[in-house]
């Protein structure tokens, strides 16, 4: 696997983000990303149904949280797309899928290699783990400077 860090890319840092729930969410994302290239036609219809079966939100306490993300053969790219929603978007707690959470941030994992998903999934849940870095991504002011402090934070 590569660095965490190397997923991260400074044009897929995303601050007040608007969308008006997560079928919009997905649908925003997906123009952003095919338009680039980083994922194909079938992207959009895959991570809609996969979140539906396997929901990806995750209570951190003072924030909510989701990492959706789908199977490699729909991506071209690899990445994780940052996203500091303006208004909550609700996803389903991630396990349990017994709550709606209304989340702050959006991590969409853009992974090509099976099996590397859930490594990638457990680095980034190891770091947005500490309280302070999320108060940092929440209060950040510009794509640079989430970019500086994510690069700072993985070692």
């Amino acid at each position: 696997m590569h660095n965490l860090f190397d997923y991260f890319k400074r044009d897929l840092i995303f601050l007040d983000f608007e969308s008006d729930n997560q079928i919009n969410f997905f649908g925003k994302i997906y123009k952003i990303l095919e338009e680039r290239g980083d994922v194909k036609f079938s992207f959009l219809n895959s991570i809609i149904e996969r979140e539906k079966e396997f929901p990806t939100g995750l209570d951190l306490g003072k924030y909510k949280i989701a990492i959706p993300h789908t199977n490699p053969e729909h991506i071209n790219t690899e990445a994780i797309v940052f996203v500091r929603n303006k208004n909550k978007i609700v996803f389903r707690d991630m396990g349990m899928d017994l709550n709606d959470l209304e989340t702050d941030f959006i991590f969409v994992l853009l992974v090509k290699k099976n099996g590397e998903q859930i490594e990638v999934l457990e680095n980034l849940m190891n770091l947005l783990s500490e309280e302070k870095l999320l108060d940092e991504l929440k209060n950040s002011e510009t794509e640079e400077d989430v970019y500086n402090l994510l690069r700072e934070k993985i070692k």
